[in-house]
């Protein structure tokens, strides 16, 4: 017996970090595969304000190095004031610096740059899919810094489209680097799965051997809630050590927070769903056990179960229909997850309902 007590709980322990690598894996698949989420992210990057801050200083510092702002005010100025043209043009890339940031914050912008990532995100998932040549991925500025341009008075606005492509560019993947990544992307879908798969086996295996299955499921639940926990924290020890490795880069560990904070807020989601999960399966076991608390509310809802089943399966519909609505995690607004919730939600009330009728049967008068 005692063998099977550990047994039990090394396989509930096994399953618990399956999941946390499932987890991450899942979020690195939707982060990385996912065009929409890609954009998604990308748009939350250049709505924070830091992060708009270090872009607009790139983008001004790239045009100001590429066109030569500098000649162009000379050939501007009378030849008796071509001593200013110096000045001019550090006293105009600090006012291009100080309202870069608002131009890109503006509808125009945003649009700009949504459009570039999902160009970009579109060509990685082309060559991985083997649908095009490998030919590198790269984020397209041009349109970006014309809109700079025009809006923060430089005399380059319409250079943008000139602009030589190692400034008007970000390279996201040189060509070659993606030769094995359709093999590896397979590889990587079939693992992630697998991780899931081999997680709830193990629960099962867990709740099949144990002899006391109740506590084993809310052990189980309580597990789900342990590896939500566990990516949190890991996710926030990760975002520490980035700031702390471009401590000595200021403008980089600026902006490494901010970006960090977003980029993995995916992953929050995920976390936040495997705890909502985790709740239900630990109340919904621990509602069915022997403690005191437990069998007090079976035997105050027994009536009910017994005498207007309908009530509690409409109380169950409804609280279903709400948690859609409030979508407090992203499973909760898609229709297949939802689906199969619902149907272990009513499974779970159904048992309930006849184990607590059964146990308080009606009075007799």
């Amino acid at each position: 017996m005692r063998l099977r007590k550990i047994g039990v709980g090394g396989l509930v322990a096994a399953g618990v970090l399956l999941w946390i690598c499932g987890l991450f894996g899942l979020w690195a698949k939707q982060q990385a595969l996912d065009t929409e989420k890609w954009v998604e992210t990308s748009t939350e990057l250049l709505e924070d304000e830091r992060v708009r801050d270090a872009l607009g200083v790139l983008i001004v510092d790239r045009l100001f190095a590429s066109a030569d702002v500098q000649d162009r005010l000379e050939s501007a100025l009378p030849p008796q004031l071509d001593g200013l043209a110096g000045p001019t043009t550090a006293a105009l890339r600090d006012v291009a610096r100080r309202n870069a940031p608002r131009v890109l914050g503006n509808d125009a912008a945003l649009g700009a740059w949504r459009k570039a990532n999902e160009i970009a995100h579109g060509r990685l998932t082309d060559i991985v899919a083997g649908r095009v040549a490998d030919s590198g991925v790269v984020l397209d500025l041009r349109t970006l810094i014309g809109q700079v341009a025009e809006n923060t008075g430089l005399p380059a606005g319409q250079l943008a489209q000139k602009l030589p492509p190692e400034v008007a560019t970000l390279v996201i993947l040189r060509s070659g680097e993606l030769d094995s990544a359709e093999e590896l992307l397979d590889r990587f879908k079939t693992l992630v799965w697998l991780l899931l798969g081999l997680a709830v086996a193990a629960f099962a295996a867990a709740i099949t051997l144990t002899p006391d299955r109740r506590r084993t499921v809310v052990a189980v639940g309580g597990g789900l809630m342990f590896a939500a926990l566990a990516v949190l924290a890991i996710r926030e020890v990760a975002g520490v050590a980035l700031v702390d490795e471009l401590a000595e880069t200021p403008n980089a560990q600026t902006v490494a927070g901010e970006v960090w904070s977003i980029a993995t807020s995916l992953l929050v989601e995920v976390a936040q769903g495997s705890f909502l999960l985790g709740g239900f399966v630990a109340t919904g076991a621990w509602l069915g056990g022997g403690g005191s608390r437990a069998t007090s509310a079976r035997r105050a809802t027994a009536d009910v179960f017994r005498d207007v089943p309908a009530l509690p399966r409409t109380a169950l519909a409804i609280a279903l229909l709400l948690l859609v609505l409030w979508g407090p995690v992203p499973w909760t607004q898609r229709p297949w997850p939802m689906i199969v919730f619902s149907v272990a939600a009513f499974a779970w009330l159904e048992w309930i309902r006849r184990g607590a009728t059964e146990e308080f049967p009606a009075r007799q008068s």
